[in-house]
């Protein structure tokens, strides 16, 4: 059985990643969290094609995050802020490593590698003492 996310702990991840169908519906119930819609009507309102809607919500519903009753899918008006606070935490972070400037040392792989020792007394084995 999923962990509801509003148990889930800080080093717990989120369910869902952005740029996927899962997050695109997700976004899209919570936004819209008035309402309830059955998979078509999911995948006229967004990018997510009708042939994979139904499997997408399966998901969903799966890891706890929509509700459906006959095929009609929203989000539990007790946890739109819980997840709607989860989907703004997710945007930040992707926003902040699409920010991060490509010529950034700690952005290639290997950077640590770089950094030289630190020997016993404190100091770098590279750095002079005067």
């Amino acid at each position: 059985m999923p962990v509801p996310v509003d148990e889930l702990t800080d080093d717990e991840s989120f369910p869902v990643t952005p740029d996927t169908n899962e997050y695109e519906a997700l976004d899209f119930l919570v936004r819209h969290h008035q309402y309830g819609f059955s998979p078509r009507e999911i995948a006229a309102r967004t990018d997510i094609n009708e042939s994979s809607v139904a499997k997408t919500m399966r998901h969903l519903d799966e890891k706890g995050l929509v509700e459906r009753s006959d095929e009609i899918y929203y989000v539990d008006p007790v946890r739109i802020d819980t997840i709607r606070a989860r989907l703004t935490s997710v945007d930040a972070v992707v926003r902040l490593f699409e920010a991060t400037p490509d010529d950034d040392a700690y952005a290639e792989a290997g950077w640590e590698e770089q950094v030289p020792p630190i020997d016993s007394t404190g100091g770098s084995e590279t750095s002079s003492s005067d």
